[in-house]
């Protein structure tokens, strides 16, 4: 069913786009996923992570660190980054402009002085933002390769991925008190009910961590 669902959805996007129709009739409709708890995936805290960009960027600033550090910074999905061009990001105004596509909405993200600067440096070879050393495009698979290298050769061997990334994006934001929908709109979600069945989990933690002994 969820399979079929997903072939009319795609179907009904492009009735959307032609203005044949002006909502789909699926869009109230879900099927329940099984979701993998928390502890089942590799998070990173913020000091993890701050310690996994400082020693790429020691081992590849120019190749590796940007891209890394753009996971890292806007929780994207692999697709979104590595599919990225220069018509979609902004370096004067340091933001970066995601396009919808059928899972994900359109969205526009602040990113850091830090990453404009190392984008800036990158040479425009194509109109995509990254490549690889042989100047080709980006796939899952080669992307998942430069980070197997890297892991060969730096000190950051964990067994975390760009989805990882994703995910630590999301826990940490709602740790640091971010609120649900605002983290539905960062991470692209149709409907806040996906961001929910992923990170209510993380919400919950957050609440009892910081609830405070009556007794005390």
């Amino acid at each position: 069913m969820r399979g079929l669902k997903c072939d009319l959805d795609t179907l009904f996007v492009f009735l959307q786009e032609r203005e044949i129709i002006s909502e789909s009739p699926l869009s109230r409709i879900y099927y329940e996923k099984c979701v993998l708890p928390l502890k089942a995936r590799n998070l990173l805290t913020e000091k993890e992570i701050e310690k996994l960009l400082e020693d790429i960027k020691a081992f590849s600033p120019g190749y590796l660190y940007p891209i890394i550090k753009m996971f890292t910074e806007t929780g994207a999905k692999t697709s979104e980054v590595i599919e990225l061009t220069w018509d979609e990001v902004n370096l004067n105004d340091g933001i970066i402009h995601f396009k919808g596509k059928i899972k994900t909405q359109e969205r526009t993200l602040k990113i850091s002085n830090e990453l404009v600067k190392s984008l800036s440096m990158k040479k425009r070879m194509s109109n995509l933002v990254f490549q690889t050393y042989y100047k080709e495009n980006f796939t899952n698979v080669k992307l998942t390769r430069a980070i197997n290298e890297y892991k060969k050769k730096g000190n950051n061997k964990g067994e975390w991925c760009p989805m990882d990334l994703r995910h630590s994006f999301a826990v940490n934001y709602l740790a640091n008190g971010g609120d649900m929908k605002e983290l539905q709109k960062i991470l692209g979600h149709n409907n806040v009910f996906d961001t929910k069945r992923l990170y209510d989990e993380a919400v919950g933690k957050r609440i009892i961590k910081n609830v405070t002994n009556p007794f005390e």
